[in-house]
């Protein structure tokens, strides 16, 4: 009942600023429509030794058939990517945006072994480098966004971004400017590039969400009630609602309810399966701040502010179908917890902050998920009362040098970064969750080798009829997983010839240790935490007429800890390349 009153109100504040625009807009007396759009093309090669590499294993499927995980000591492939992003604006009231994705990270040649001779295949097919076939051609989101009198509207299936990245990522999308509110004659920074903006690796995922979005400024609105000549105001605060789930194929009494019926939309309206998320957020957003003194700059900024979600649904079972009253599903707090659905109610708290002053650069990210949930986490059965207790977070310092006429010189930056592991993954508390995988951390010790053993781990083992792919909610998909770490970069500039020289190293450790299964590393397997060391170097150039190029190579020595899980192999090599075209 909330998120359906959340609902209506959102969407009369909708129809209200549709009607502002439309009536505008027949006062005006020639409306003009403009169309526009950017995107990019992309290619990345890559090339990687010891993948992870374990004895060959063959695990017994639900029906009987055998799974075969090879030995994998080498791998090598390209993928592509085609992105546009077109925009159709009704003067400066009201834009419609849309993303298209084609070829998204499709793997190049006969990848899926249609061809009965792959000899001689003639077309390419569409196998994902890390999942299933893809659309060759998908419209990925669609919203408008448009003014009312307090603020702007967003509404449709839009990208979902918010600070570092660390817990929602736009994973590279024209829409999400880092600079929203920069004047018109100062272009944007390269260094916060919204397409490539990672030093190693590309951008696969992206958060998306079908969202009602609504965003003001308090003050401004203040200022203008009350005569003030200057309305500006730095301080900006939102609310959105998402719908993250209609569950249309869960939440029924009996096994028949979780079918659709053929022409009939009643399976929407059940009472109870949905999964809705209520979002606020207040910044201080000052992207060019005015702080004075001998080491102003132009590109002095001053952004702070916290991001808290509230994620609902009054039953959250994987299989509510089999819940039985009459039975219990485990301890929770030292007590029997009987197989009733409870449901979900899951709170994120995340506090964000970046300072430039002069040459000085500092920026973090923390964020904690906390509450309770039955059901949803399939340690050690599908049904089960949990109690989330996770945390993460980045900080950085930096020092950012620049010449005489604002040109980037060197960077020379700290990072450090957090995401909690969990001992027990059976137990109650729940504590593992990786950060989001287009945060890229280095080349290969996240981005292949904890991906790659996270994804066996917690996938094959635990195939089943609900979970077709396994658990795949712990798979990292190349984010920092269950690890602390340090990673100090240098970045050298040359304006002149378009070039950025990076390099790194990084050094991390497992968060903790497990002492129940199932898990990547255990306690009783090695001494140490310590998972490995990592250098990585890349070449970066930029051409005329929008051509990008990023030749990049990383060496990881394997620490005591990743050998106890990995234990053939103690180093790994990959060198990767991209050439891309943006507009």
């Amino acid at each position: 009942m909330r998120s359906n009153l959340f609902s209506v109100a959102l969407l009369t504040v909708a129809v209200t600023g549709i009607g502002f625009i439309a009536q505008r807009e027949a006062q005006a007396d020639t409306p003009k429509l403009t169309w526009d759009s950017s995107g990019y093309f992309r290619t990345r090669a890559v090339a990687l030794t010891n993948l992870a590499p374990v004895d060959a294993s063959t695990f017994v499927l639900p029906g009987g058939e055998p799974y075969d995980i090879p030995e994998i000591n080498r791998t090598s492939y390209m993928m592509s990517r085609l992105r546009i992003t077109p925009r159709l604006s009704w003067e400066d009231m009201a834009t419609l945006h849309f993303q298209i994705d084609a070829l998204d990270d499709v793997i190049w040649g006969d990848n899926n072994g249609l061809s009965a001779a792959p000899l001689f295949a003639i077309d390419g097919t569409d196998q994902h480098f890390l999942s299933d076939r893809r659309d060759a051609l998908k419209l990925h989101k669609a919203w408008v966004e448009f003014k009312i009198p307090v603020g702007v509207m967003r509404v449709g299936r839009m990208p979902s971004h918010w600070g570092m990245g660390l817990l929602a990522n736009g994973g590279g999308n024209a829409f999400l400017d880092p600079d929203p509110t920069r004047p018109k004659h100062i272009p944007q920074r390269e260094s916060l590039d919204t397409y490539f903006d990672d030093d190693f690796g590309d951008n696969h995922f992206g958060s998306v969400t079908d969202r009602v979005l609504f965003i003001t400024k308090p003050l401004s609105i203040y200022k203008t009630l009350t005569g003030k000549a200057d309305t500006t105001s730095k301080l900006v605060m939102g609310y959105a609602y998402d719908k993250i789930s209609e569950a249309p194929l869960l939440g029924g009494e009996s096994e028949g309810s979780r079918f659709r019926p053929l022409g009939q939309q009643g399976f929407i309206s059940r009472p109870g399966d949905d999964v809705s998320e209520h979002v606020g957020f207040v910044v201080w957003n000052d992207p060019y701040a005015q702080f004075g003194g001998p080491l102003a700059r132009d590109t002095d900024e001053l952004r702070i502010g916290t991001y808290f979600v509230w994620r609902h649904a009054d039953r959250s079972s994987t299989q509510p179908s089999d819940l039985n009253s009459s039975e219990n599903c485990g301890e929770f707090d030292g007590e029997l917890v009987p197989c009733v659905d409870t449901g979900s109610d899951i709170f994120i708290s995340d506090f964000w902050g970046r300072l430039r002053y002069g040459p000085f650069y500092a920026e973090t990210e923390v964020l904690a998920i906390f509450g309770e949930t039955f059901g949803g986490v399939p340690f050690p059965s599908t049904n089960r009362k949990k109690n989330a207790e996770i945390s993460g977070g980045v900080a950085r310092l930096g020092y950012m040098a620049t010449n005489d006429r604002g040109e980037d010189l060197f960077d020379v930056i700290l990072e450090a970064g957090h995401a909690s592991g969990d001992d027990s993954l059976p137990d109650q508390d729940f504590k593992q969750r990786a950060l989001h995988p287009d945060y890229n951390v280095g080349l290969i010790l996240f981005e292949e080798t904890l991906r790659e053993l996270s994804a066996r781990t917690y996938g094959p083992p635990f195939l089943s009829a609900e979970n077709p792919n396994g658990a795949e909610g712990f798979f990292s998909n190349g984010g920092v997983i269950n690890s602390n770490y340090l990673h100090p970069k240098f970045r050298y500039h040359i304006p002149s010839k378009k070039l950025t020289l990076v390099t790194s190293v990084l050094m991390a450790w497992a968060d903790t240790l497990a002492i129940e299964g199932p898990a990547m590393i255990y306690d009783d397997q090695t001494n140490s935490s310590y998972l490995g060391t990592e250098v990585d170097v890349a070449v970066k150039a930029r051409f005329s007429g929008g051509m990008q190029f990023s030749l990049e190579a990383g060496y990881l020595k394997f620490g005591e800890a990743l050998k106890s899980a990995l234990p053939n192999a103690d180093n790994s090599i990959s060198v990767q390349s991209r050439v891309a075209f943006v507009w």
